[in-house]
Parts: C-alpha cells; sequence; structure tokens
C-alpha cells in the first residue's frame, strides 16, 4: 500500500510490476482497491504493470467532504488526479460496477492529455441516463442511510463466497475495508443521478471489452450486454462468463484476467 495526493485527497493505491503502470483499475460502489490483487499479480506476469486506486471513502483514502463527493464525477476527478500524480500518461481503464460509471465519466470529462489505449468494463451496466432523486426523495434517502451502516446486514460467508479467489490475508483486509464504509459513501452513491453515456458510446474509437458473468446478481446480464450493443462493432468486443456472480475479479481472476490478458496483447500494442 501506498499513497499519491489528488487534490486535497490522499488516496491509497497499490501498484504492481516493474514498470510504468499501463493498466489503471477503477473498484465499485462498496469495495477498495484490494479487490483487484489477483488480477494485478495476473497482469503482471503477463507483461502489464497496474495501479489500483481506493477512491475516497474507500479503504485507507481520505473521505470526502460531502456527498458530491461520493458520486462519479467526483470519483473520476479524483482518479485522474491521481494518474496524474503517479506520472502515468498512457493506459488501460478497467472499471468494475460503479467503476464503469467512473471510468466513463472520466474519459468524458477528464481525459485531455491522457491517451486511452482501450477501456474493460466489467459488471457495469448500460451507460443509459440516470436521474437524481427530487429533494423530498433525496431527503428521505439521506436520512434512512445515514442512520445505520450501509453493509450492517452482509454475512461474511455469503462474501467470501464471491471473493473465494482473494488469498485469505487479502480478504480480511478487503472485509475490514467494506465494513469500514462510511455511510456517507453509499449516501452519495445513491442519489447521485448518471448522464447518458450513448453519444459516447456510439461514437468513441476505443477498442472497449464488456465483461460480465451470466448469474450477475447485482448488474443484471441484460444490462452490461446494453452497454455492449451501443459499441460500434469495430470497437465491441464481449465476454461472458458462465455461472459467475458480480466479482469476476475475486470470483475467477484466473479466467477473468486471461480473456483481459488476450485483449490486451491485440488491441493495445503492448
Amino acid at each position: 500500500m501506498a499513497f499519491v495526493k489528488s487534490g486535497d485527497q490522499q488516496l491509497e493505491y497499490f501498484a504492481c510490476g516493474d514498470d510504468t503502470p499501463t493498466v489503471v483499475l477503477i473498484h465499485g460502489a462498496g469495495s477498495s482497491a484490494r479487490i483487484w490483487h489477483t488480477t494485478q499479480h495476473l497482469l503482471a506476469a503477463a507483461g502489464y504493470p497496474s495501479v489500483a486506486i481506493s477512491l475516497p471513502g474507500a479503504g485507507a483514502s481520505d473521505r470526502a467532504e460531502a456527498l458530491d463527493g461520493y458520486q462519479p464525477l467526483a470519483y473520476a476527478k479524483a482518479a485522474r488526479g491521481a494518474i496524474d500524480a503517479l506520472g502515468v500518461t498512457r493506459c488501460t481503464l478497467f472499471g468494475h460496477s460503479l467503476g464503469v460509471s467512473n471510468v466513463l465519466y472520466l474519459v468524458t470529462e477528464f481525459s485531455e492529455g491522457l491517451d486511452i489505449d482501450a477501456m474493460i468494463m466489467l459488471a457495469g451496466g448500460s451507460g443509459d441516463r440516470r436521474d437524481a432523486p427530487g429533494e423530498e426523495e433525496k431527503t428521505a434517502i439521506i436520512r434512512s442511510m445515514m442512520a445505520t451502516s450501509p453493509r450492517s446486514g452482509l454475512a461474511r460467508d455469503d462474501w467470501e463466497v464471491l471473493h473465494k479467489s482473494l488469498n485469505p490475508t487479502v480478504q480480511d483486509a478487503l472485509w475490514a475495508d467494506i465494513k469500514a464504509n462510511p455511510p456517507e459513501r453509499a449516501t452519495g452513491q445513491r442519489i447521485s443521478g448518471r448522464k447518458d453515456m450513448t453519444p459516447f458510446l456510439n461514437a468513441t474509437d476505443i477498442h472497449t471489452l464488456v465483461m460480465s458473468g451470466d448469474h450477475d446478481s447485482v448488474v443484471p446480464l441484460s444490462a452490461t450486454l446494453g452497454m455492449y450493443h451501443k459499441l460500434r462493432p469495430e470497437v465491441a468486443h464481449l465476454h461472458v462468463m458462465h455461472g459467475v456472480d458480480h466479482y469476476p475479479n475475486a470470483e475467477v481472476p484466473d479466467a477473468m484476467t486471461s480473456a483481459c490478458v488476450h485483449f490486451l496483447d491485440k488491441y493495445t500494442g503492448s
């Protein structure tokens, strides 16, 4: 673990590989950068050094000052600040779950001066517009979610089944990260809207690998396929993992990373 400054925030990150990172890994809504542990080592063995960043409020990263700091636009800005501070100027962006939205915001809002070779979108939905709740509903959501821990009902045994390919030490550390999540993090993500990424997806020239497990219980496969179908055939790539749930990076990282490496070898020139 190390730390990097992004604006006024100190963010935790994990680097793996002997050179400047060529893959930047962005985690999902309730997780931290530790979920990429096995993936990072497999990527490094295949010649792809990487960096995984814990976004504000995750792991040992600083918390955001306001709920707006726990939304995809703010996460994307924080990630770009960390990318710049780490000296990365060219990379593949890899997002999981909410990390897919964060990657899309990074590319559409904060990509100037950053060469993006490719994108990998894991279990992240279609990129459709989502309206933020109205003020009355927003107030009710905030009151309800701030009253309880966002992970208070999560059972370790159930969680562990979906993270079975992380070694026990990493499992313990990731579980501790999840249980320590501030309620503001889940609340800010819940009340945020999403802009429609369809125009970008329809037009992008960036080769994009869309991945999902066909047993995903969080983001239905149909939603992930929605993103794939928005991409132009020339840059659209799809990999569906049979019998896999929402966390392929912790459930079947070997198979998932193998597909990623095949894609990277062909389309990034590394």
